[in-house]
């Protein structure tokens, strides 16, 4: 087994999320911008929707009663400090095709993903900071689904299953449930957690220009996302870290060599091996 040495980040999603088989995807972005300073938990699983997804989250996340069993013993359980849940490219497949969610069931899904989060009567624990090891809140990013080209999508299965604007009302839905949410947080004046979301859809429509050939550059198959188009979601979300999480224990500017869970090569003494040990930080290092 291994043991926890730093905290995490957790991304939920389908395909977009899951596949790394296109350079500098969101795996691959948050892998090398937090390198050494947290773990990247990729929990994207393809063609999967929030009605197969959600069931899953107790097999991702620690109970509470599993959080004070493991924190009792001398291991200290891994805390999440971001979230990233993207799906809705496989909801809003149209009505008959197997991976179909209806829009109100997914807009239900995602809050139930989002409740269980951050809710203080959840079985789940994702944001305790009472203790003295806890390193801080959590964050959360919404990512809608991003638009579509089926004139790209060819002989692939997935071809005929998605139209343009029944993408787009989901893509409102999650706006509009992060725009719920953002309320919520304000009214509850609570800073254990805080939820962002990411206009994928229109940030793509709006670059590209259209919606026709000009959306060729950011798809490899219209429906999963290129290079470029995961450069589009990425410059929202250093918005969002730098800016809106800030002082939270995310910013990437704020996490420099010098926050190293292992130390770096050249601050180590170099006659004494175990000086990399004696260096580590965080909560986890063995006492």
């Amino acid at each position: 087994m291994a043991r926890p040495i730093q905290d995490a980040i957790m991304l939920m999603g389908d395909s977009i999320t899951s596949r790394q088989d296109v350079p500098l995807s969101i795996n691959a972005l948050f892998s090398e911008t937090y390198r050494r300073t947290l773990d990247v938990l990729n929990r994207g699983l393809g063609a999967y929707n929030t009605r197969f997804y959600l069931p899953l989250l107790d097999e991702f996340l620690l109970r509470r009663n599993e959080i004070q069993s493991i924190n009792s013993s001398t291991i200290q359980s891994q805390k999440i400090k971001l979230v990233t849940i993207w799906f809705g490219a496989n909801d809003s497949v149209l009505k008959g095709f197997l991976q179909h969610v209806p829009l109100e069931e997914y807009i239900e899904n995602l809050n139930s993903i989002l409740n269980k989060l951050t809710g203080s009567d959840s079985e789940y624990d994702s944001y305790e900071i009472s203790d003295g090891n806890s390193s801080g809140p959590l964050n959360i990013v919404l990512i809608t689904p991003p638009p579509i080209l089926p004139s790209m999508m060819g002989g692939f299965d997935f071809s005929g299953q998605r139209e343009l604007e029944n993408t787009r009302k989901y893509a409102k839905a999650v706006l509009d449930i992060g725009k719920e949410w953002k309320g919520r947080e304000i009214k509850m004046k609570t800073s254990h957690w805080k939820i962002r979301t990411i206009d994928l859809f229109n940030g793509i429509l709006n670059d590209a220009g259209g919606q026709a050939d000009e959306l060729k550059p950011y798809f490899t198959d219209g429906l999963h996302l290129s290079t470029k188009g995961y450069d589009i979601m990425w410059k929202q979300m250093i918005n969002i870290l730098e800016n809106d999480f800030k002082d939270r224990g995310i910013s990437p500017s704020e996490l420099q060599e010098s926050e190293f869970t292992i130390p770096d090569w050249n601050t180590l003494d170099h006659s004494n091996p175990n000086s990399a040990v004696e260096k580590m930080k965080g909560p986890y290092k063995r006492t």
